[in-house]
């Protein structure tokens, strides 16, 4: 007896090394060793040999052998609960057992052990031990793994408030237990509350173990997908770079997974408009690609595609169009024409196209794609569908609805017959086909679809999620446009209210909800709560940027309109005249909705101030409408001299002047305008605009000289400014340029290059 006694002792004692020195090949060898010993001396009635027999499955649980770990912890339980009954230490291998059951999938078994495990703990321990707290710990992470999210939150949150005051729980163990929370809130949409628990998480482990390991990197990462998610694409991408520094100290550059992080903080800076950003980083990407694999491999080809992507959201189009060509090229080289990869890079490419303004080069790319695309399961694919959805989004853009329809309609019919009926892209293909509808102005079947969507979203998600509530907003704002404004107020409210829950009171997207409802409170003539609504807007504002100060004056600007809509003239003109001034301060040119609300309120005001004759009701008659804006046009030079909205008026007139076929009035009109519109700078964005309205307008009068001319201006000014030409514009002055032979000009214009 005290001879294998003996033995025992010594193989456990190597045992144990062996564990502790991760050689687990030699413990498992060891373990059975040590087994082996007990059979043979007939010896296996007693705790040590179960206790013996758990150490084994232990080395099997931490190498992921989860069967033979299972296999082992069963034994091991049932011999501990023959020889002590329901101890600790049998509740113990009943934790260990169950928590290896959840890595093979079966949780319904987990769930039973865990429960006893709680139970032997609680009548032993009591519920402040830490022990009772790993418990309901592992308890909620079953939950977690059935999706039953509220559970799981019970459990979490009961886990933490214990955990708070129990000293012998440590602060990795806290860390762990805030990470658990956070991905319950995450499941269930409240990414508010998600995202406060992984920042504590991360900052417990900051203070246990610093931020260079991976468990930290990890958590980081995951943060950074729920801010996604949660429309936070500046602080996405915060924690993402963060993420991307500690894989550069922990790991090669070369290594994959660094290269996967790179483009993945890539995608979320395209995502939030950092194109410069995401440019740098593709980059080094193709550096680490043309070191690793070489210019031939077909990694390359997918690095200079991306890289095609970020000069396209840069709008150099020409830079873009080169590199999507050498990595479509290079595709086909190295895999075949008919390969899928072909397809999706010339389904980047036809984005490209279309965001040139070319397209009918774009169709071509997305016409070969689904060629291709159709070859795959009989077109029974999802990637087909994509291609059928994009030619379906390019198609309403040209207005030809009856293809646009046709397109949509066959791609959710794909996604059905694929099971994806469920998906947000089959949710965002029912919102296509609405917006085909609502601008033909058939708006109860494009209602019919938006609550589709809203039903899908909710079953999938349930009634309180985000991705419900974006669908509900679609519901809202086509009840709007339809002019069903209580029901556009009852989707938008409760949208409203799912996202400051879930979202928070700051968020974009709640912002944005605010603004809409605000819009539709405005054409209810519920005038004091659009006010209420705009100035909840600016409470969350604390205008620490320029851009801040900017959005300030535009909520300042919208309740002033409001309270003069109201009749409330003293306050209305108290907050024009505020927010003129913080615009003014900002140091920022007016952006496209401050203009418009400017306008709205100096027109209102001008209304008040000059008495005109109401205008004509006959809205087919422009020879009266003619003699309207004449007669104000003339009043407002009186009150305010040749301002901006005398030359407003002198627009409207020479409009109306060009329908009537009166060039020589339209021109003279329309030279005036300009000349008052350059006072302001010809080299601004707001004078572009105007530009690019007067070359139609003069075009349509038919001088086709002066609407080349003006159109040149406008596309100048947009090459150096920014945005300002419509595509209207931008066409009319292609085809200005081709009847005038000015090919140099032509391709220019048409390939985004200069003029000269």
């Amino acid at each position: 007896m005290a001879f294998y006694m003996g033995e025992i002792r010594r193989v456990r004692n190597e045992f144990f090394q062996a564990y502790k020195d991760g050689d687990y090949k030699k413990a498992i060898i060891l373990g059975k060793n040590l087994l082996h010993i007990y059979v043979e001396n007939d010896d296996c009635d007693c705790m040590e040999y179960a206790v013996d027999m758990s150490n084994l499955a232990m080395v099997f649980d931490q190498i992921q052998l989860y069967d033979r770990a299972a296999e082992y912890y069963k034994k091991a339980a049932e011999l501990k609960k023959d020889y002590s009954g329901e101890s600790l230490s049998y509740a113990d291998t009943l934790n260990n057992l169950a928590i290896v059951l959840n890595h093979l999938g079966r949780q319904e078994d987990a769930l039973v052990l865990h429960n006893k495990v709680l139970e032997i703990r609680d009548a032993k321990l009591g519920r402040e031990h830490a022990d009772y707290i790993h418990s309901l710990y592992h308890l909620g992470n079953t939950y977690e793994l059935l999706q039953d999210t509220d559970k799981a939150i019970e459990c979490h949150t009961k886990a933490l408030q214990r955990a708070r005051q129990c000293k012998e729980f440590t602060m990795l163990d806290l860390a762990d237990l805030h990470g658990a929370m956070a991905r319950d809130y995450d499941a269930k949409g409240n990414f508010k509350k998600a995202i406060y628990y992984y920042e504590v998480c991360l900052d417990l482990i900051e203070k246990a173990r610093g931020n260079d390991n991976f468990y930290y990197m990890i958590n980081v990462l995951t943060l950074a997908s729920v801010c996604e998610k949660a429309g936070l694409l500046d602080l996405a991408v915060e924690y993402c770079e963060k993420a991307v520094d500690i894989r550069r100290r922990l790991m090669s550059e070369e290594h994959l997974d660094f290269m996967n992080s790179l483009n993945s903080l890539a995608a979320i800076c395209c995502k939030g408009g950092q194109y410069d950003k995401a440019l740098e980083l593709h980059r080094e990407v193709l550096d680490i690609v043309e070191r690793m694999l070489g210019k031939e491999h077909i990694f390359y080809a997918d690095a200079l595609n991306n890289l095609s992507v970020d000069y396209a959201g840069k709008k150099e189009f020409k830079k873009a169009l080169a590199l999507n060509i050498k990595a479509l090229n290079q595709k086909k080289a190295l895999l075949g024409e008919k390969d899928p990869q072909v397809a999706a890079c010339l389904m980047s490419m036809g984005t490209l196209y279309d965001n040139m303004g070319k397209a009918d080069e774009a169709l071509r790319c997305f016409e070969e794609a689904l060629a291709i695309r159709r070859t795959i399961k009989e077109g029974k694919n999802t990637a087909c569908a994509d291609t059928l959805t994009a030619m379906g989004k390019l198609y309403e853009k040209q207005n030809a609805y009856e293809k646009a329809e046709a397109a949509v309609k066959e791609a959710l019919e794909i996604r059905k017959a694929c099971g994806d009926e469920n998906s947000g892209m089959y949710v965002w293909c029912l919102h296509l086909l609405a917006e085909i509808y609502r601008r033909q102005g058939e708006f109860a079947k494009a209602i019919g679809l938006c609550k589709d969507g809203v039903d899908i979203m909710e079953a999938r998600f349930g009634g309180n999620h985000p991705r419900y509530a974006a669908a509900l907003e679609k519901l809202g704002l086509v009840y709007e446009t339809a002019g069903d404004l209580e029901r556009a107020e009852t989707a938008l409210t409760q949208t409203a209210e799912i996202r400051k829950e879930m979202l928070d009171e700051d968020n974009p997207l709640y912002l944005n909800t605010l603004e809409a409802l605000a819009r539709v409170s405005v054409k209810q003539k519920k005038f004091e709560k659009a006010i209420e609504l705009y100035r909840e807007k600016n409470d969350v504002n604390f205008e620490e940027t320029s851009e801040e100060q900017l959005a300030a004056a535009n909520n300042l600007l919208a309740i002033a309109n409001c309270h003069r809509l109201a009749g409330n003239e003293d306050k209305a003109e108290a907050y024009f005249a505020e927010a003129e001034a913080k615009q003014k301060r900002c140091g920022l040119p007016m952006d496209e909705t401050y203009e418009k609300r400017r306008h709205l309120f100096l027109q209102q005001k001008m209304e008040e101030i000059i008495q005109m004759p109401p205008k004509p009701e006959d809205k087919g008659d422009p020879q009266k409408a003619v003699e309207y804006y004449s007669a104000l046009a003339l009043s407002i030079r009186n009150q305010e001299g040749e301002s901006q909205n005398f030359a407003k008026a002198l627009l409207k007139t020479a409009a109306l002047h060009a329908k009537l076929g009166h060039q020589k009035d339209t021109d003279t009109l329309l030279d005036r305008v300009l000349s008052i519109g350059a006072r302001e700078g010809v080299f601004t964005v707001s004078f572009g605009k105007l530009c690019d309205r007067v070359g139609r307008i003069y075009a349509e009068a038919g001088s086709r000289d002066k609407a080349e001319s003006t159109l040149r201006q406008s596309y100048q000014i947009q090459a150096t400014a920014g945005k300002c030409m419509t595509k209207e514009g931008h066409s009319l002055l292609l085809r200005l340029l081709q009847e005038k032979g000015d090919e140099k000009a032509y391709s220019a214009v048409k390939n985004g290059e200069k003029l000269e």
